[in-house]
């Protein structure tokens, strides 16, 4: 696999593109308030036992929201309730893991990751975890041991994919570099008051770079001289035993290399396959349901080859989608169904094979009675959808909007229904594509006329909403 990273940088917003084998497949996005990984000391405001939370005032608009499960407790202290751990008033070190959304504040966590290339430190856990990426039980242990050997007691460490092409030296060095960034936030959280921030990562260039910092790296490219500097002083410091292409192009990037529209695509409802198949995306409050559909196929061979074949198509499209537009939480897929159950199987191999490629983590739990296939993704980003549009305010985030004609026969009812109004005229006001239905509608509308006995005056608003419309008698 061939990665190019493309990174545009303004004093209002960060883009960043990761391209795999020429197809865009993430985008991030950073400006000022962006807030997951930075970690805060805050004061805990409402205690609410009967839901297991408690909510925190880390000095953003909305208090932030912590579930029982994130506090992070000493085993000696285990308790039942979350009064046993959290009392109003107090101060709490958290970690913002999602931002706030809609209606919701961020959530946070206790338990606390700092994370670096190779390494990701846990500075309130004890255990040591490996990537299952990192394959071979005599290597795994070999990494084991020696993070068990120069790490302290009392803090825990994740061994990236990374680890792999790095020799001990690199290793350990950060591992120390992580823990006296660890003293440093201890020492800011004594001295600082709450609420306010006492750790921020690195911004989302250098954390994109970080994360995806290996030797399939084919060009980095950027449209920021100075950014590139640090980027070259970056892979510097890091030592690394590959050598990075890193370009500096002048101009509109994603424009330039046909990105925006890519974008643009991922917030359709329907991604079409190149056999002529179709997948459709719905997303609600609570999970997302992706349908796979023939569409245009029919393919040259019998039925059963024929949805293999498409299934197929749609398992190594889909987690390109999920991570283009940062779907999380539960996913039902709709595959077509399958007789052969060697088919299926292999569809949801090839599934898992191209989750492989996400940084974020996924599980396949497996097909539900129903025939969905069943699978999560942690979220804490938000999504294309999320960035690029808002609640409509026609259809009041149904997805749907109202039908002119049923709108249309609404109004001729109200209409028809006036003839007790004083005066000798009915007036209506309504937008100009509602009043053209009455219009049309000659003979309904003499019925009106006569059924009222009065004249009907039609007042074209284009400034109203069509749903919208006044009725009145002069």
């Amino acid at each position: 696999m061939v990665r190019d990273i493309i990174a545009e940088v303004y004093p209002w917003e960060s883009r960043i593109a990761i391209i795999e084998d020429d197809r865009l497949v993430e985008v991030f996005w950073a400006n000022q308030e962006e807030n997951v990984g930075k970690i805060y000391k805050g004061k805990v405001k409402d205690v609410l036992p009967g839901l297991s939370c408690a909510f925190v005032d880390i000095g953003l608009s909305k208090n932030a929201f912590l579930y029982v499960g994130d506090v992070a407790v000493p085993e000696h202290r285990k308790g039942t309730n979350i009064y046993d751990y959290l009392k109003s008033g107090q101060d709490i070190m958290v970690q913002v893991k999602k931002e706030a959304f809609s209606e919701k504040g961020a959530r946070v966590t206790g338990n606390l990751t700092i994370p670096g290339h190779l390494l990701v430190l846990l500075p309130l856990q004890k255990e040591i975890s490996i990537s299952r990426k990192i394959v071979g039980n005599q290597k795994r242990n070999y990494l084991r041991n020696l993070i068990e050997e120069h790490k302290s007691e009392d803090v825990g460490v994740i061994l990236r994919t990374a680890c792999l092409e790095a020799d001990d030296a690199e290793i350990k060095a950060e591992l120390d570099e992580l823990i006296q960034v660890w003293h440093k936030i201890k020492k800011r959280y004594q001295h600082n008051k709450s609420p306010s921030v006492i750790y921020e990562d690195i911004d989302v260039i250098e954390r994109t770079l970080r994360d995806y910092l290996d030797g399939g790296i084919r060009h980095v490219i950027i449209n920021n001289l100075k950014l590139k500097e640090r980027f070259d002083q970056f892979i510097k410091n890091k030592n690394t035993s590959y050598d990075l292409n890193i370009r500096y192009v002048k101009g509109d990037l994603f424009e330039k290399y046909g990105l925006e529209k890519d974008i643009r695509k991922a917030l359709r409802r329907k991604v079409w396959l190149k056999s002529g198949g179709y997948l459709i995306f719905d997303e609600t409050e609570a999970m997302t349901v992706i349908d796979v559909n023939s569409g245009k196929f029919t393919g040259k061979d019998n039925f059963e080859e024929t949805v293999h074949r498409l299934n197929l198509e749609a398992a190594v499209e889909i987690p390109r989608q999920l991570r283009l537009r940062s779907i999380g939480g539960i996913i039902l897929i709709d595959f077509i169904d399958m007789k052969d159950k060697y088919n299926e199987e292999n569809v949801i191999s090839i599934l898992r094979q191209e989750l492989e490629k996400d940084k974020a983590h996924t599980r396949i739990m497996g097909m539900s009675g129903l025939g969905f296939l069943e699978m999560t993704r942690k979220k804490s980003r938000y999504g294309i959808s999320e960035i690029f549009t808002d609640e409509c305010n026609a259809c009041h985030g149904r997805g749907r909007t109202i039908n002119v004609f049923a709108l249309a026969c609404e109004l001729k009812r109200k209409l028809a229904n006036l003839d007790y109004l004083e005066g000798e005229e009915i007036i209506c006001e309504a937008h100009p594509e509602l009043l053209q239905y009455i219009t049309n509608d000659e003979k309904n509308l003499n019925y009106i006329k006569k059924k009222t006995g009065k004249r009907i005056k039609l007042v074209a608003k284009q400034e109203m909403q069509l749903e919208d419309y006044n009725l009145h008698s002069s």
